[in-house]
């Protein structure tokens, strides 16, 4: 298992476009295992607003967090297990985060993928 990361900030907009913060795999072969770890970090005083995905290299989108009008406690720090067995390791892997209610702001602070 090797971990990927990005530290770059991304300012998520308020009831906006969804932004996205890139990892590049490289060298690696075969597919991703069952139990890929990612790992989020993202820093916003509702978090409730928000929407987050990972977006596999070949457009494939898998939901990390739904929206909830009733979580209104700051920030996403978790680790989430996801089955990626079906994805190449290699490629541009992509955290997806939109924030869908107004009234709140943040940015993507870190992230990575373990596999």
């Amino acid at each position: 298992m090797q971990t990927y990361s990005n530290d770059a900030n991304v300012n998520i907009p308020d009831a906006g476009s969804a932004v996205t913060s890139s990892i590049v795999v490289s060298g690696r072969s075969g597919n991703a295992p069952t139990n890929a770890q990612v790992a989020v970090n993202i820093v916003h005083t509702y978090r409730g607003d928000l929407v987050v995905d990972l977006v596999a290299p070949d457009g494939s989108s898998y939901r990390l967090k739904n929206s909830s009008g009733s979580d209104s406690a700051d920030n996403v720090v978790a680790t989430y297990t996801v089955n990626l067995s079906t994805e190449a390791l290699n490629g541009t892997w992509k955290l997806k985060v939109q924030d869908v209610y107004s009234g709140d702001t943040g940015y993507i602070n870190s992230w990575s993928v373990t596999f």
